[in-house]
């Protein structure tokens, strides 16, 4: 436990000191302020929690996809600094610093692209950070930004210096590994001022082709490079800060990262001349729910000479790409289709669990997989804005022809939580509907009665009919110019079947499903009974980019279903349809 105001040099002292240290990666798990809450409470062995790197104005980042799969356990990254801005940044930890008692150190990354940009951030984050980290070593970032600054000793000192005469805060540059003088590098850093260096970022950029396809995964549109991380990078993070702690001495804290897997590369980095130990692609491949035990056991493992956190590491490639044939398109409207592909996944998919479809050049987006057999996704097309790029993936799917290619990616996601009930009520809208053919499946396999109410504007919107009615009582609803009517509908049968023990499954719009969470409420369905799926962002779909984050879980692990008192509690459904 540490004080919440502990002084700068205390800070220093703690970070020399032998004992093992852990910390998160910036851009890596710990981006939302949920998820830095959540770790900091129940994982104690994170001693230092690093957010994602902030921008005086707000930044979109790259489109999916944003991070490819070279083999297992390595990878290639091109988010592009996404961050929702200075501003807003600093409200948000802000609000969560005066919440929130921390135990860990927060380090608060910045990227800017002049001395005046990182003193304007610097300025804004200093009274409520531990340490910020510049980064000077974005690979992937726009020119400018990131590697731009780090790769230039003088232009390092440089920034260094004018960033020092504005601020008491400690500073930390994050730096490059891309250079054959990281050393004299971290040398001027350190001569100019800084207090730590943090080493190494991501290798490269490179270009990475998906062999399957054939054709360059990331949607960089700087020449589709990223940053390689992972456990090919390890060696070359123990040279680079063998030279920096050469370089720079003994009493300068060095936070080190790059393929950190097991206990044996903690020990070594140790041995190298970190004090800190970061923890970054790794995080990808253990699950959610499993990652406070990983970094337990880990932490146990490098104490005690073991090696039992290896067994949460997933040891299977989690973003592999399969190429697929759209053999039939069924346009039930002009902006509703069906699309069925050649052949199958290899994995046996659950009612929660989604994929990505991947159009090279285009990008990818998640969907809900209607059927494997053959593989089938029922999608709508988005409305298209060329200034927003929303609609973009869609507006290219509508103009696939039978005989085109597409790729697919997954699955990702876990089971939805089935209760006691012998009855249950689905209620769906919009292509919600693509989730009900597996889930009905799944809860008739169970003994379940099950019932489907799906809201539908026009007669001829009613799809995947003969799917459902295998496993339920399928009940289409046109609105009738009533929008949500079967709201009511499914209000009568809750009344029909009062007293019953019911559970509720809520699939589709928000305001669709707020509105029937009250109804069921109101008509005494137990609150653990009722869950609606929520459509968070999902970008990377293995937990790692936390763009999916409600309430602190990733939303693509966990799967899109959340249950009513959670919803309550961590997500505000506020009329978004």
């Amino acid at each position: 436990m540490r004080e919440q105001n502990i002084s700068n040099s205390n800070i220093l002292k703690f970070l020399l000191n032998n004992k093992i240290k852990f910390s998160t990666v910036s851009g890596i798990w710990t981006t939302k302020p949920n998820i830095i809450k959540l770790v900091d409470t129940e994982i104690p062995e994170i001693d230092i929690i690093t957010t994602k790197s902030y921008q005086v104005k707000p930044n979109s980042g790259n489109r999916e996809p944003i991070i490819a799969e070279k083999s297992v356990g390595n990878f290639v990254n091109a988010v592009g600094l996404r961050n929702p801005g200075m501003e807003i940044g600093y409200n948000d930890l802000k609000q969560l610093r005066n919440s929130h008692k921390f135990n860990a150190l927060l380090n608060i990354s910045v990227s800017g692209n002049s001395p005046e940009e990182f003193i304007q951030l610097v300025k804004k984050f200093e009274n409520i950070a531990d340490i910020i980290e510049l980064n000077f070593s974005c690979p992937h970032a726009k020119p400018g930004y990131g590697a731009s600054i780090g790769v230039n000793s003088e232009l390092v000192k440089m920034y260094i210096k004018k960033i020092r005469r504005e601020t008491t805060a400690l500073i930390f540059p994050k730096l490059t590994p891309n250079v054959e003088n990281i050393g004299t590098i971290a040398k001027s850093a350190v001569d100019a001022g800084a207090d730590g260096i943090v080493a190494i970022n991501t290798v490269g950029p490179e270009k990475y082709i998906e062999p399957n396809i054939g054709e360059p995964i990331l949607n960089n549109p700087d020449g589709n490079k990223g940053g390689a991380s992972g456990e090919a990078i390890f060696p070359i993070a123990i040279k680079k800060i063998k030279e920096i702690r050469k370089a720079i001495g003994k009493d300068i804290p060095i936070i080190g990262m790059g393929g950190i897997t097991n206990a044996e590369n903690v020990k070594e980095m140790i041995k190298a001349g970190a004090n800190a130990i970061g923890i970054g692609s790794v995080i990808g491949r253990v699950h959610y729910k499993k990652r406070a035990e990983f970094i337990k056991t880990l932490k146990q493992d490098v104490q005690h000479n073991l090696n039992n956190a290896t067994k949460f590491v997933d040891q299977n490639r989690l973003a592999k790409y399969d190429k697929f044939t759209i053999t039939k398109i069924e346009k039930v409207t002009d902006d509703l289709r069906i699309f069925t592909l050649n052949g199958k996944i290899q994995i046996e998919f659950k009612p929660s669990q989604y994929g990505f479809l991947w159009i090279p050049g285009v990008g990818e987006k998640p969907f809900s997989i209607v059927d494997n057999n053959p593989l089938t996704f029922l999608i709508r097309k988005r409305k298209y804005s060329a200034n927003t790029n929303s609609g973009e993936f869609t507006h290219a799917l509508f103009k696939l022809q039978i005989g085109d290619n597409i790729s697919f990616r997954g699955v990702y996601g876990t089971d939805v939580t089935y209760t006691k009930s012998e009855k249950v009520f689905i209620l769906s809208g919009g292509t919600g509907i693509a989730v009900i053919p597996q889930l009905a499946k799944a809860l008739q396999n169970k003994g379940k009665e099950v019932f489907v109410f799906h809201g539908i504007k026009e007669k001829n919107e009613v799809v995947l009919k003969n799917l459902i009615e295998k496993h339920a009582k399928f009940i289409p609803v046109t609105d009738d110019g009533k929008p949500g009517r079967v709201i009511e509908i499914l209000k009568k049968q809750l009344v029909k079947n009062k007293n019953k023990n019911i559970t509720c499954y809520n699939i589709g719009p928000e305001m669709l499903m707020k509105r029937a969470m009250e109804t069921e409420v109101e008509l005494g369905i137990k609150k653990e009974n009722i869950f609606s799926s929520l459509e968070t962002n999902h970008m990377c779909g293995i937990g790692i980019c936390g763009e999916c984050e409600c309430g602190g879980v990733i939303g693509c692990q966990h799967g899109t279903f959340y249950n009513y008192s959670f919803l309550k509690a961590n997500y505000e459904m506020a009329g978004k349809d």
